[in-house]
């Protein structure tokens, strides 16, 4: 059953924020064409808005209960690949992003980090190299206290890697899903004694 995985990983919670990558603009714009950190397939998600995040959690709930419902997982997945090529616009297939790391990748970019890779390891079929899922990102350094209580919360892994990008990791299917939603909550609820002002 889907979401039933437990992957091989420890869970860690170390930055060095010291040590942290920073891109500049240049690099990141080009990344599109020229790739970023040996990603040749990188889209550029800076600019992601809170309502994209919200709407992207949603639809990664749903896939994963069709994903649930589903007798056999690479078929479906097979399936899910056919309907995202119909897409035009990057939103229609969700950024061409895994089930399982939409709302992380999603809720990163939002905040300010730059997202480079991800992988759901295989946990909605079709054939991945990773062993766990994860996302690597750039994080600047004035959100990192930010991303870190994020992944407290969510109860998910974050370390920097060599080369100074940052790195969230999960134990199961659904863990950094959990993490975009956490997110999502913590903006909803600092951005409410604000309206109210």
């Amino acid at each position: 059953m889907t979401g039933s995985r437990t992957y091989p990983v420890t869970i860690v919670r170390e930055l060095d924020v010291g040590a942290l990558a920073v891109l500049s603009d240049e690099e990141a714009d080009s990344g599109e064409d020229d790739g970023l950190q040996g990603n040749q397939q990188y889209r550029d998600m800076r600019g992601i808005t809170w309502s994209q995040v919200e709407e992207a959690l949603g639809r990664e709930a749903a896939l994963f209960q069709r994903f649930a419902a589903s007798a056999d997982l690479d078929q479906e997945a097979e399936l899910y690949e056919e309907e995202r090529e119909e897409a035009f616009l990057p939103e229609e297939d969700l950024w061409g992003l895994d089930i399982g790391v939409i709302g992380a990748t999603l809720s990163l970019s939002a905040l300010g980090a730059t997202t480079v890779s991800s992988c759901n390891a295989g946990g909605f079929g079709g054939r991945h190299v990773a062993r766990f899922p994860y996302v690597v990102f750039f994080l600047p350094r004035e959100i990192a206290g930010e991303v870190m209580a994020i992944a407290v919360a969510a109860d998910v892994g974050l370390d920097t890697t060599e080369g100074g990008l940052a790195r969230l990791c999960a134990r199961t299917d659904f863990d950094l899903h959990r993490f975009g939603e956490t997110a999502l909550k913590r903006h909803l609820a600092r951005e409410a004694p604000e309206k109210s002002a």
